[in-house]
């Protein structure tokens, strides 16, 4: 009869994050933000001792950066040394974001710690009560960029009852994501391993039941992008079973959410409406940055946003709801369509906004912007925009002139 293993996988811890496109929030909540990445990181070691585990996978980007803080280093040591008082073992590998330098491996750390070093696969043996129980496969970033598929070089070198291979990386099909040591799904399962502990990918998936083939996500939200609960897997094998139960361990929250406004026609009803639903989520979440869409609103609504009286509402409600410890903070309020008018209909117009519509298609954002980034002051608030972000950019710019050409010249 096997023995019973357990362990927690985590990935794209983040430690140290500068949440650069937050500093403009009251310096009290951004401070708590600046150490979510830490709050979270106490509560996967609460987590892992509650449990008893017997180690931790930690797969890449444990690090925000690979010119770590000492402050960071010295956060990370630190729950390090409680695990190993703990007798709770690590397994730690270096991802693009905290590619391996040789600085990090000048802290001593405790005996519990195991470092993948090498950009080459490599192997570490768990013992359990006297016994060779798993053998732990993986590899770290010695550069920024891995494009080569690494699945070969994971080969089983022992005979112990399980075999758990972290990979930091992405399937080669990915669209949304920088595509990191490719690998195919079914190149890992032909691997014969009985759990696939993947990082990069910030949002947790099991790409595979059996065996259990999953991104456990990263620990903190971090954007808009990063919404809902962020936390670490808990996993229990026997023998041929495996167990994941999700924990959660973030402390902040973002939030997208939408609200029917169709029965608001005063910015009064507006703002009532708004601040009984962010009661609902204060009560359901506590800290969270959020994001709100508003659908099914009246022509007045969209009068409102383009004249900035939503803006007026964001602010009073934001200054009412970070009063509070468990704050909340509107990071946006959003419509939802371009709801009255035909955008696609004035694009093809044979008419001024047509043609200043079409010309936006050959935007380079990147090169209007490039003065911004280039600015001393300016780009220590800015943070690198996505694809996504800058359609997003165009699409509210979009908006806007036809706003100001066309539906504020009706009124």
């Amino acid at each position: 009869m096997q023995e019973k293993l357990s362990f927690i996988h985590c990935a794209d811890l983040h430690l140290d994050s500068p949440f650069t496109g937050l500093n403009h929030l009251p310096d009290r909540i951004f401070q708590e933000i600046k150490k979510s990445t830490f709050k979270a990181l106490d509560n996967l070691i609460d987590v892992a001792i509650k449990k008893k585990v017997d180690f931790i996978l930690m797969v890449g980007d444990v690090f925000d950066q690979t010119n770590q803080s000492v402050y960071a280093q010295m956060q990370f040591l630190k729950a390090c040394e409680t695990l190993h008082h703990a007798g709770i073992a690590v397994y730690l590998s270096f991802g693009n974001h905290d590619y391996l330098q040789r600085s990090l491996l000048q802290f001593k750390f405790p005996e519990n710690v195991h470092i993948f070093t090498d950009d080459t696969v490599g192997s570490f043996i768990f013992e359990k009560n006297q016994k060779q129980l798993a053998t732990i496969y993986g590899f770290s970033y010695l550069e920024r960029a891995v494009h080569k598929n690494k699945t070969e070089e994971y080969q089983k070198v022992s005979n112990t009852p399980y075999h758990i291979g972290m990979l930091h990386g992405s399937v080669k099909q990915q669209t949304d994501h920088d595509v990191y040591a490719p690998f195919q799904v079914s190149e890992l399962d032909n691997k014969g391993f009985d759990y696939w502990a993947l990082g990069h990918i910030h949002k947790r998936q099991q790409l595979k039941q059996a065996p259990p083939i999953v991104y456990s996500g990263n620990i903190q939200g971090r954007s808009k992008k990063e919404t809902g609960e962020k936390g670490c897997y808990y996993v229990e094998m026997d023998g041929n079973s495996v167990d994941l139960t999700f924990c959660p361990l973030q402390t902040i929250r973002f939030e997208t959410i939408t609200l029917d406004v169709n029965q608001c026609t005063t910015i009064q009803q507006l703002e009532k409406a708004l601040d009984e639903k962010i009661e609902q989520i204060h009560n359901t979440y506590g800290k969270t940055i959020l994001r709100i869409q508003l659908t099914n609103f009246q022509e007045v609504v969209e009068t409102w946003f383009y004249e900035e009286m939503i803006a007026d509402v964001i602010a009073f409600l934001n200054e009412k709801m970070t009063i509070k410890h468990d704050w909340i903070w509107i990071q946006a309020i959003e419509l939802s369509e371009q709801k009255y008018i035909d955008k696609e209909a004035l694009r093809q117009g044979d008419h001024f906004l047509g043609e200043m519509l079409r010309s936006f298609e050959n935007t380079e954002l990147k090169e209007e912007l490039e003065p911004l980034w280039k600015h001393r002051q300016a780009r220590k608030h800015l943070t690198k925009l996505t694809k996504e972000d800058e359609t997003e950019i165009i699409d509210q710019a979009e908006n806007l002139l036809i706003y100001q050409l066309l539906r504020k010249e009706e009124r």
